[in-house]
């Protein structure tokens, strides 16, 4: 068994880019590996309540679809760059969560730092 990490950057503007992190995190679940998955940029804009059940790609599965298998039945931590939410008003200054996060806690860059450090693969998409 190895350690992943999953970094994603996009948002619900793009659905094939959004989805295809997690459907790589799925498969790697189902490979028995261990996988967590930080979200930067835009892929922000995934966790507010109301959109990945809005985010569907030619092809691939539903992304809410997917986030309940990734969290619910295999519980892969995700993880909300608190920097990109903050600067895209998901945030208050306070850090406080101006929305619904349907998963993932708010990580900061000594978490991720560390999530690198300790996987075996780190995967940028």
């Amino acid at each position: 068994m190895k350690k992943y990490l999953i970094i994603a950057n996009n948002g619900p503007e793009d659905p094939n880019r959004a989805t295809v992190p997690f459907l790589t995190a799925k498969a790697l679940v189902e490979k028995k590996h261990e996988v967590s998955i930080w979200l930067y940029n835009n892929a922000v804009y995934l966790m507010p309540e109301g959109v990945a059940e809005n985010v569907q790609a030619p092809g691939l599965p539903n992304l809410e679809d997917l986030m309940l298998f990734l969290t619910m039945t295999k519980k892969i931590p995700i993880y909300i760059g608190m920097s990109c939410a903050m600067g895209r008003g998901l945030l208050s200054e306070d850090q406080e969560p101006l929305c619904t996060f349907v998963c993932g806690e708010l990580g900061v860059p000594s978490q991720l730092a560390d999530l690198i450090v300790d996987a075996d693969n780190v995967i940028g998409f």
